[in-house]
């Protein structure tokens, strides 16, 4: 039997098919400029298949000067732990009974391979990654699983806040978990959870899979790739009551094994080889933290943080002398960044003491965790009162990185010692009886820059430190005006 033909009113053409039998249809082209068709342009992201839904599409947008919107990522983070040992300047780790171990095939949780319950790991990163506007932060993790579905066993990994002691529970971020009922997507706004179901995903023990989260204000995506194919699995939108998937704008990167409510049925174990952390969206052609100085403000505090200047300085008061200390900053003496130091002339000589020091708001629910970034020092100092003894020389270090107040804060698993940079350019020489209302001499200017910027990671401090070396001084005291440059990134 035949088919119909189909003609046009022109009379002109009739619709013809090819060998396939497929309709043979061109677009008019410019040649017709009134009739030049047109298409809608969308690109799939995902086929739906473990999503159960249709294929995932989405449109890209042209400006109102034609021009196509772009997204390049910026890479903020990128680790691969083939290490024998943990980064303690990067990292810290908590943990209780249950023990993680480092090699050359990636960290490895519960290394003891322990059943016991009530135990746990925690490990975080110290750095924060933020979350704005319209960008998409996207992170990557690298893990094997040695066993799953365990009972009382969870697995959480991703963006995100948690507690410092087992069971190391996270309080606020976006991240996978691995149970006993399986794998689900989370987002947790200030302690109130969103769980996605359970995936349609069971991994091949000890192989590496890619598990990836997009986190966009209005959604959080949880992704897999398995070697060959890259799939959404899950997708949390957010909350009518929340602006956003977490509270907090600015996460570290977690992993968190922990044993509760009963033994574990098995001993397994998760193999982290490596993460990566990228924003993609909105750009700008400023340095980033010109535009974060632009954005939150530049020298004082920021949301959720104190209000005002952040430096130490009384309006129309003259600070306090006191005698500076190793191991606290003595109180009187500026504790914001920079500010006014009247430092009594009795320190003892060849003592590393604190004379300015700040901790960088640590990240929360409800406070941008934001690492400072400090491109140089101002200096000056001047006799306030007579000094009795001397000479001596005055050197200074900036000490930074240290997750205490002390100088002698030790480097371990969940803390850090200061990182110190040298700052000869301050040096300052004090003459014996060296009289009121005299400059100290500062052969090498006023102030120092940084080729290589400094950066204090939230939670840990800063600190301007001094040595005298010489005499030692018995009383007078010495004013010191500190002005850091610095931004927040």
């Amino acid at each position: 039997m035949s088919g119909a033909k189909i003609g046009f009113g022109s009379g002109v053409t009739e619709l013809t098919g090819d060998a396939s039998g497929y309709a043979k249809v061109s677009l008019p082209g410019a040649d017709v400029p009134a009739s030049v068709g047109g298409i809608r342009m969308f690109s799939e992201n995902d086929t739906g298949e473990f999503t159960a839904t249709d294929p995932q599409l989405l449109s890209p947008e042209t400006d109102l000067d034609y021009r196509l919107r772009i997204a390049p990522d910026i890479l903020m983070e990128d680790e691969t732990f083939n290490a024998l040992a943990q980064n303690t300047g990067k990292f810290q780790y908590h943990n209780t009974t249950m023990t993680n171990a480092w090699s050359t095939g990636g960290m490895t949780t519960n290394s003891g391979n322990i059943t016991t319950t009530t135990t746990g790991t925690s490990f975080r990163s110290y750095a924060t990654f933020p979350t704005f506007g319209t960008s998409t932060t996207s992170a990557d993790f690298e893990f094997a699983f040695s066993d799953w579905l365990v009972s009382n066993t969870i697995i959480d990994f991703g963006l995100g806040i948690n507690a410092t002691t087992n069971p190391y529970a996270p309080t606020d971020g976006v991240y996978f978990r691995a149970t006993s009922a399986g794998l689900q997507g989370v987002t947790n706004f200030n302690g109130t959870e969103t769980v996605s179901s359970v995936m349609a995903f069971t991994p091949t023990i000890n192989k590496k899979y890619q598990f990836i989260i997009y986190l966009h204000h209005r959604s959080a995506e949880f992704w897999i790739n398995d070697g060959g194919t890259t799939s959404l699995y899950a997708v949390i939108t957010t909350p009518s009551g929340s602006g956003q998937p977490a509270a907090s704008p600015n996460l570290p990167l977690f992993a968190r094994h922990v044993i509760v409510g009963g033994a574990a049925s098995a001993a397994c174990n998760a193999i982290l080889s490596t993460w990566t952390v990228r924003v993609g969206g909105p750009n700008t052609s400023r340095p980033y933290g010109e535009f974060c100085n632009a954005t939150t403000g530049s020298y004082q505090g920021r949301t959720g943080g104190t209000m005002g200047s952040l430096a130490t300085y009384v309006n129309s008061t003259n600070p306090t002398a006191a005698v500076p200390a190793n191991t606290a900053l003595t109180a009187n003496l500026p504790g914001g960044i920079g500010g006014q130091a009247w430092e009594t002339f009795t320190l003892a000589v060849n003592t590393d003491a604190i004379i300015n020091s700040f901790q960088v708001p640590a990240a929360g629910p409800n406070a941008k965790g934001k690492r400072l970034k400090i491109s140089g020092i101002k200096l000056s100092s001047f006799v306030q009162t007579v000094l009795a003894g001397g000479p001596l020389a005055r050197t200074f270090t900036l000490a930074f990185g240290h997750t205490a107040v002390s100088l002698a804060t030790a480097e371990a698993a969940a803390t850090k010692a200061r990182r110190i940079v040298l700052l000869p350019e301050l040096t300052q020489v004090v003459t014996a009886a060296q009289a009121v209302s005299t400059i100290v001499s500062q052969p090498g200017g006023p102030s120092v820059a940084f080729a290589n910027p400094i950066y204090v990671n939230p939670g840990e401090f800063v600190a301007l430190c001094v040595k005298h070396i010489g005499t030692v001084g018995t009383s007078g005291t010495i004013a010191t005006n500190i002005q850091y440059d610095y931004c927040w990134e």
